[in-house]
């Protein structure tokens, strides 16, 4: 079945860490007009610098009771395309929940999402994982947590580093806020680069809202980037509506998603339980 190397633990951790999305939204997206303190946001980040824009982020970012969308996901993993749906269920700062459905509504997989656990059921295979991040990082080569995982989902910007590490500059896109000053990069010889993880962040004035974000590391060279495309007004909040997410490293993958049905007000039920039969999976 074309589905069941697509659904294995390594394969579907990657894909939803990466983000899942939904179906076409029939809501009318957000026009590209500026708010109305476009130039005061701009002002404030040109003359205070890194500190104003982290502000300018931060207050930003949604903050929501409970979450939920209908996903729509393409995926390419190494020259495979697969598509398939899924709901997402998120209490922020607390568990996110998914049921993937690859078609017509039979749920394949289901996923649990904690601060400090991870849970995976395949049914197609009637294995199951339980485990901590450790895992996690390894397969992905970067330290991933919850905080991140969540950002990701709702459009939110994601500091991997302290405020003190960042520098602000300006760009077609609109504001940048970064860990690494390029020039330099460009200067050097790719040996004498440090193996660190560096950090990018896009902000659009026109948006208010973060519109890509990337984490890098030059030696060994890995990329993971999040570029959000589209957002929609629900419940008098913007949201994300279309975003693609790539990872390039020793294998690349690329997701495109869309979301639907969105809900930011609805309390939910997280079921999540191991069918009897079921064997753990083995890496």
């Amino acid at each position: 079945m074309k589905f069941r190397a697509v659904f294995s633990i390594p394969a579907i951790l990657f894909l939803l860490i990466l983000c899942c999305a939904g179906c076409k939204t029939r809501q009318k997206p957000i026009e590209n007009n500026p708010v109305k303190d476009t130039l005061v946001v701009a002002e404030a980040v040109e003359n205070k610098g890194a500190d104003s824009l982290v502000n300018a982020i931060r207050k930003a970012n949604l903050n929501l009771s409970w979450f939920s969308a209908r996903l729509n996901v393409k995926a390419e993993l190494q020259g495979q395309v697969n598509n398939f749906n899924a709901n997402l269920r998120m209490r922020p700062d607390s568990a996110i929940w998914i049921s993937i459905s690859p078609a017509l509504g039979i749920e394949v997989a289901r996923v649990l999402i904690t601060r400090d656990s991870l849970k995976f059921l395949n049914r197609l295979s009637s294995t199951f994982f339980e485990g901590n991040y450790a895992y996690l990082n390894d397969l992905l080569q970067i330290e991933v947590n919850f905080d991140m995982i969540q950002s990701i989902f709702l459009g939110n910007a994601y500091l991997h580093y302290s405020v003190e590490n960042y520098v602000s500059a300006r760009d077609s896109e609109g504001f940048i806020l970064s860990t690494l000053k390029k020039r330099r990069i460009r200067r050097d010889n790719e040996l004498d680069v440090p193996q660190i993880l560096t950090q990018e962040i896009w902000f659009s004035p026109v948006y208010q809202k973060v519109v890509r974000m990337e984490l890098q590391d030059y030696r060994p060279s890995r990329k993971f980037s999040v570029n959000y495309l589209s957002f929609t007004q629900e419940e008098n909040l913007l949201l994300p509506e279309k975003l693609s997410v790539q990872a390039q490293a020793e294998k690349q993958v690329k997701i495109d998603m869309e979301y639907s049905k969105l809900s930011v007000s609805k309390s939910l039920n997280l079921p999540f339980s191991i069918p009897k039969g079921y064997e753990p999976f083995r890496k």
